[in-house]
């Protein structure tokens, strides 16, 4: 049997990407070793998730001056608008 894994949501946005609502859950792993972006529809039909470490969001906020979490927003919108779901 594997473990079930916690997840808490700490931010959620809604955007409207070509006409449909999708509310994105930025979640982390409750032992904060992970970050998990969820970007679902309205009607629940399409679904897209992806998955970042601590070290990655630190790098990119040291690197680039910008928050992780705006570069996914920006990357899950893109992959929205392609039809990647």
């Amino acid at each position: 049997m594997s473990k079930l894994i916690a997840f808490q949501i700490y931010r959620t946005e809604q955007i409207v990407i070509n006409g449909e609502l999708f509310t994105v859950n930025f979640t982390k792993k409750k032992d904060g070793e992970e970050y998990r972006p969820i970007a679902i529809n309205d009607d629940k039909t399409k679904q897209l998730c992806g998955s970042y470490s601590v070290e990655t969001a630190n790098d990119s906020l040291h690197i680039t001056g910008r928050k992780l979490e705006e570069e996914v927003y920006s990357i899950l919108k893109a992959d929205i608008e392609r039809g990647h779901l």
